[in-house]
């Protein structure tokens, strides 16, 4: 299965980071979309440990950026 998300940059562990606007900040930046495999397309984005919906937002942020991706579901 090809993967459409990357991680770009390393982040480091986030299970002590617990202000939301820190999270923001350390994941800005932190992925890439394969346009190519995502425009036009309904995407569903699984999330393994759920804490803040940080790493997830970013992604779903990314996948709508510029039409990316149609729509993009979440599941925790």
């Amino acid at each position: 299965m090809p993967t459409c998300i990357k991680k770009v940059k390393n982040t480091g562990q986030l299970k002590n980071v617990f202000d939301r606007a820190k999270r923001d900040e350390i994941l800005a930046g932190a992925f890439a979309v394969d346009r190519e495999q995502t425009e036009g397309r309904m995407i569903l984005v699984f999330d393994d440990l759920l804490r803040s919906g940080a790493t997830t937002a970013a992604v779903a942020r990314l996948l709508l950026a510029g039409g990316a991706a149609a729509q993009v579901y979440l599941h925790p």
